[in-house]
């Protein structure tokens, strides 16, 4: 063989040793861990961070990593759990481990309804660095315990020159969640004065039209990115035709995104919505079911409630409850679910 040839093999051969991990030298449990996160492995994740715990090997980092996963599969105690594991072996760590873990801790303590341990955890993170997250995380926990004006201060700061529309609507979207949604329109109000004529800015704006019930204005705005090749604002004008009680044009906007990666769910929950307002209550549900099946934790919520919402329209009232009362194990904090569920414990 030509020696030059021989030579490059061996070299190659050893940078792919290096990039994969020959034999013996295979991924730690720690780093699988984090492999099997960054795939959304999630069962898998916890067990090789489980593994990387009991071995001692980035403790910290490891709770991390397993608190992220359960957060991530929606089991909200078993990510307090850890966070606050993390915590406690994070004393000696960098400044950047403890306050993304406070971020993550008090973030999930919402999501608990314990907003008391929420609020705490928010102020033990401003007082390691002052961020627009930190002031989310500690006006969301204030407006809970009502302390509306500590509430108003810090949301001011999240929103403060801020040209980011998502920081508008989460607000609004916490007041809403609280009944208050008067309140919270007036920071949608203020979103609609950012400047931008992009498609990304009209679907922005489509957004907060939507939210505020202009749903003329959201259909314009929504209508004008869509056209512009700006997908993400199909789902969003599939919920306004569904406002207008055009069911056709909502369907057909939810079937497009049936073939758009990652979509699947929204759209299923978007289908499921449109088949209960023409009281097709059996295509509701597996609709639900197979934006279940997709897996997308952001979008079950809103799948779980339509569910309930379904066997409530049925009359199916003791099918409800069980529902809702598994559903409030999962979001303790939704405030319209816990008045849901009062009102069928009377039924």
């Amino acid at each position: 063989m030509n020696r030059k040839y021989r030579r490059s093999l061996i070299v190659g051969g050893c940078l792919l040793c290096l990039l994969t991990g020959c034999a013996g030298n295979q991924n730690s449990n720690y780093e699988q861990g984090a492999l099997d996160l960054e795939n959304k492995e999630y069962e898998s994740a916890i067990e090789n961070f489980e593994l990387a715990v009991a071995e001692k090997e980035h403790t910290a980092e490891a709770l991390r990593g397993e608190g992220i996963a359960y957060l991530r599969l929606g089991n909200y105690e078993e990510a307090e759990k850890a966070f606050s594991s993390a915590l406690k072996k994070a004393e000696k760590s960098k400044t950047e481990v403890k306050t993304d873990i406070l971020s993550y801790l008090s973030s999930v303590e919402y999501k608990l309804a314990d907003y008391e341990s929420s609020l705490k955890h928010a102020e033990a993170l401003m007082d390691l660095k002052e961020s627009k997250e930190a002031h989310f995380l500690k006006g969301s926990a204030e407006l809970h315990l009502d302390q509306y004006d500590d509430a108003k201060e810090d949301f001011s700061k999240v929103i403060e020159k801020s040209e980011d529309y998502d920081d508008y609507l989460q607000v609004y979207k916490v007041y809403a969640d609280y009944d208050l949604k008067a309140d919270g329109a007036s920071y949608l109000e203020q979103a609609l004065e950012i400047d931008g004529t992009g498609k990304e800015d009209a679907y922005n704006k489509g957004r907060i039209y939507y939210y505020l019930e202009e749903y003329d204005k959201a259909k314009e705005e929504l209508s004008s990115s869509y056209e512009d090749g700006y997908k993400d604002a199909a789902i969003y004008l599939g919920k306004v035709y569904a406002e207008l009680g055009d069911i056709d044009n909502a369907k057909s906007m939810y079937q497009e995104c049936l073939n758009e990666k990652g979509y699947q769910a929204k759209a299923y929950n978007g289908l499921a919505y449109c088949n209960i307002l023409e009281e097709d209550y059996a295509s509701a549900l597996k609709n639900i079911q197979k934006g279940l099946d997709a897996g997308d934790e952001e979008e079950k919520q809103g799948l779980l409630f339509n569910e309930i919402v379904v066997y409530e329209k049925t009359s199916d009232f003791a099918t409800a409850k069980e529902k809702i009362a598994e559903y409030l194990k999962l979001y303790p904090s939704d405030e319209k679910a816990v008045k849901e569920s009062y009102f069928l414990e009377t039924r």
